[in-house]
C-alpha cells in the first residue's frame, strides 16, 4: 500500500484507493538549487572582505546570504509539495508555484477525453522525463503533469485505469460503449440547450438537414 504525506492524504476521499504517487524529476530542480547554494557560498567565501568595507558590504552580505537562503527553500518547497496522486477514480495534480502559491487541479476518469505525452529536447528523451496532458470532457483547460520521470509508463498506467474505470462504469449503468463517452455525453448536452433555447421543433429540422446533407455527399463520393 502507497503511503502519501498528509498534506496529500487529507484531499482523498474514504473509498478512494491509491494507485501511484509521482513527484517531478528532482534535476529538473538543479539549476534554482545550485544558485541558492553559489550565494551562500559567496557570502561566506568573501565574508572578511564584505566586513571590511563597511556597512555597504554588510548589506551586501546580509543580501547575499537572505537571497540564497529564500531560493533554496523555495525550491525544496516547491519540489516537497509538488506531485500528482493517481487513485482509482481521478488523478489530482499538486502543483506549488512559490512559497506562497499553490494550485490543486484534478481529472475524473469519467471525465477524460484524451491522454497525451510530450517530451521536448534531447535532456528529456536521455533523461527520461517528459509532460502528461490530459484533456477533459466541458473544458478548454489541459491538465498538465509536468517534468514526470518516465512519462510513457505514466502515460500508458493512466490510459489503462481510463478504460478500467469506463469498462467498470458501463457494467454498472448498463450503457452501451458509445453512450457512455464523455464526448457523446456532452454532444447531448448541446442538443439539451439548443431545444431549450430555440425549441425542439427546430433542432429536428436541423439535424434532420445535417443527416440529409451528409447522406448526399456520401452517396457522391
Amino acid at each position: 500500500m502507497i503511503e502519501l504525506p498528509s498534506y496529500f492524504q487529507k484531499r482523498l476521499q474514504e473509498d478512494e484507493e491509491i494507485v501511484a504517487f509521482v513527484r517531478p524529476f528532482g534535476l529538473v530542480y538543479f539549476w534554482w538549487f545550485f544558485l541558492g547554494v553559489v550565494l551562500l557560498f559567496s557570502a561566506f567565501y568573501y565574508l572578511f572582505f564584505f566586513l571590511q568595507i563597511g556597512w555597504l558590504g554588510q548589506i551586501i552580505l546580509l543580501g547575499l546570504v537572505v537571497l540564497g537562503i529564500f531560493v533554496l527553500l523555495k525550491t525544496i518547497i516547491v519540489w516537497r509539495f509538488t506531485a500528482v496522486v493517481i487513485t482509482n477514480k481521478r488523478i489530482i495534480d499538486f502543483d506549488q508555484k512559490g512559497v506562497f502559491a499553490r494550485q490543486i487541479s484534478e481529472a475524473p476518469f469519467a471525465n477524460i477525453q484524451d491522454i497525451s505525452l510530450e517530451q521536448n529536447g534531447f535532456w528529456a528523451v536521455a533523461l527520461k522525463f517528459g509532460t502528461i496532458k490530459i484533456q477533459t470532457a466541458g473544458s478548454q483547460n489541459v491538465l498538465e503533469l509536468e517534468h514526470v520521470r518516465y512519462p510513457r509508463d505514466l502515460h500508458d498506467l493512466l490510459v489503462e485505469l481510463h478504460q478500467k474505470y469506463q469498462s467498470q462504469s458501463r457494467e454498472q449503468t448498463g450503457q452501451s460503449p458509445i453512450a457512455s463517452d464523455p464526448a457523446v455525453q456532452e454532444f447531448v448536452k448541446i442538443i439539451e440547450q439548443a431545444k431549450e433555447e430555440v425549441g425542439e421543433e427546430r433542432v429536428k429540422q436541423a439535424l434532420n438537414q445535417w443527416l440529409a446533407n451528409n447522406t448526399n455527399d456520401q452517396k457522391e463520393k
